[in-house]
């Protein structure tokens, strides 16, 4: 039998507003860009402000100082937003209600348009060499399914034989394609693993009768796991022989497509730019290129109490003035909140400023939160995917929290990022004939005021892509 129960519930809901402020805030200077010309679009009230003399209004933009993203509760809700009648009243006596970006104008700033450019793909590179070496249409339909099976590194991912399943063709034909398209450039490409990348290199150099051709055809897997005196002993060379041979294999490229990694070309904008200006690090908004808002004034007419404007039509306006307010001081809320957690991280980071990675300290996500007074997931939407240029060079907010590490000696902790940076310094200066073991470094480090275990030193040295000492071994 169906029953109506009545109870009361307490909840906490996020209104639409806050929804937005939370949206804006992991925004990339990009990003927001957009989604500040998407709001243009949508809302009559808003409006690009070209000028650059007249001052924002901060009584009317208000925003949270303190940087937090909280709900406020109804009452305050209703503060905030004007009603029909302020609103007429606001016209009324005129208003300068903006979004400034730049607090005052650079007399050596100029604007310049964006330029348009077009990046050329390995698989255009590819297909343009195709279209001018094959004629027939069934040669080149080969071609071109071949070069979509190419992946971004430059190997080909299908054999023959799944080619000339998937076209219903003869396997010859795919092999003679597949052939031709090994002699396009970049050299290398269409291979099937770096053993036959390598050896196409070596041909494409013309040293197929070559110590190093049969190093690579012959004796790859004792070569790529630095079995060297195996490789001494099998062919009988001497091991300057072998020392030359592996210096011009070390010339020719792994990865024959990386020169057309889309990754390389992407250009990373940094939000935050930190100089030394008069002995002190002075932090500024990368925010020259973005527009600035302001409330459209010519819809002032509309909320005059004489424009005969219809109520249903002042309800729509003022619902979309209230937005646009909103909005307003959503982008001044994330700027300033981006500042506050930049300004935290570079202060901790000091030492970074100065003397490089080495010198990065253990900094957690909580001891930012803790030090603003804002919560840790405001600090890990401010750091992700946002950049910070310093003297040191451009990185990722997010790249200066590590985890921290103990000292051997009692005194200051280390950040795993710059144990990493001295492991890599105490690798670079190694004898190598007589590469250093993960024990033997991690000894070193011990000596340098780190403790660590060995098995770290294993895990940091594979997240740097550092072979081990045997595969380090140099003749």
């Amino acid at each position: 039998m169906l029953k109506l129960i009545q109870e009361m519930k307490l909840t906490q809901k996020l209104d639409f507003r806050m929804i937005q402020s939370l949206k804006l805030l992991p925004m990339t200077i990009m990003q927001l860009e957009q989604r500040m010309n998407e709001e243009l679009e949508m809302n009559p009230m808003l409006q690009m402000d070209e000028t650059i003399q007249q001052e924002q209004d901060k009584s009317e933009l208000s925003g949270n100082e303190t940087g937090k993203v909280e709900t406020d509760s109804q009452k305050e809700e209703q503060k905030n937003d004007f009603t029909e009648a302020e609103w007429t009243k606001y016209m009324e006596d005129g208003f300068n209600n903006r979004y400034n970006f730049r607090q005052e104008s650079d007399p050596n700033y100029e604007e310049r348009e964006p330029v348009q450019t077009y990046v050329v793909t390995l698989s255009d590179y590819l297909l343009e060499q195709l279209g001018i070496t094959v004629t027939n249409d069934d040669d080149r339909k080969i071609g071109e399914y071949i070069i979509g099976s190419i992946n971004e590194d430059g190997f080909l991912e299908l054999s023959d034989e799944e080619i000339a399943n998937s076209l219903h063709v003869p396997v010859d034909q795919v092999t003679k394609i597949v052939e031709l398209i090994q002699q396009f450039e970049p050299t290398g490409i269409a291979a099937r693993d770096l053993r036959e990348s390598l050896l196409i290199q070596l041909r494409d150099r013309g040293r197929e009768n070559s110590i190093e051709w049969q190093v690579i055809n012959e004796h790859y897997d004792e070569f790529a796991n630095r079995k060297l005196n195996d490789i001494l002993r099998a062919m009988s060379i001497s091991e300057k022989q072998l020392k030359e041979a592996i210096e011009v294999i070390g010339m020719l490229t792994p990865r024959p497509g990386a020169i057309f990694d889309d990754t390389q070309n992407t250009a990373i904008v940094p939000d935050i730019i930190v100089e030394e200006i008069e002995g002190e690090y002075v932090l500024m908004h990368n925010d020259w290129h973005t527009p600035r808002l302001t409330i459209n004034s010519s819809y002032r007419k509309l909320l005059n109490r004489n424009s005969g404007t219809s109520p249903e039509t002042r309800k729509y306006l003022v619902e979309k003035l209230n937005s646009a307010r909103w909005f307003i001081n959503s982008i001044e809320q994330r700027r300033s909140t981006i500042m506050k957690v930049a300004s935290a991280i570079v202060e901790r980071q000091m030492e970074f400023l100065e003397r490089g990675i080495s010198y990065l300290k253990p900094m957690t996500l909580q001891d930012i939160a803790d030090s603003i007074g804002i919560a840790i997931s405001t600090v890990q939407r401010v750091t992700t995917g946002k950049y910070i240029q310093t003297p040191q060079g451009i990185f990722e907010l997010k790249y200066f929290f590590t985890q921290r590490i103990s000292s051997s000696n009692g005194s200051n902790d280390f950040s795993a990022k710059s144990v990493k940076e001295k492991m890599k310094e105490i690798i670079s200066e190694e004898n190598t004939k007589k590469p250093l073991s993960d024990q033997k470094i991690a000894h070193i480090l011990y000596e340098k005021g780190i403790s660590i275990s060995r098995r770290a030193i294993a895990k940091y040295r594979d997240e740097l892509q550092i072979p081990p000492a045997r595969l380090r071994k140099q003749l």
